[in-house]
């Protein structure tokens, strides 16, 4: 398997953060938008190319209210295209964590 995926764990709600928009920005200035899946998963490339990559979660207008994160940014670099990568996101309303999952 290759490409990249993520998967968003809502802790305030204990589900999967069904229909989060994330928007993907990716090497050569080409931009996608993905709708995570009611698991809260997403695969959002399924090519990938040696570069920077940026993803932004949407996470104010997912609880649909400004609670105290609007967009959440994560930048990653990837350095093997043929590998696959998988981008974790635990969101609770004042903090989140994230790490290369496997």
């Amino acid at each position: 398997m290759k490409g990249l995926t993520t998967h968003v764990l809502d802790i305030v709600n204990g589900t999967g953060a069904k229909g989060m928009q994330v928007d993907v920005h990716a090497p050569g200035n080409k931009n996608y938008s993905v709708t995570l899946d009611a698991t809260g998963r997403a695969t959002l490339l399924e090519d990938l190319e040696a570069g920077a990559y940026e993803l932004r979660f949407h996470a104010a207008s997912y609880r649909r209210a400004a609670e105290f994160y609007d967009i959440i940014p994560i930048r990653i670099l990837v350095h093997e295209p043929e590998r696959h990568y998988h981008v974790p996101l635990i969101l609770s309303a004042y903090g989140y964590s994230t790490y290369r999952g496997g």
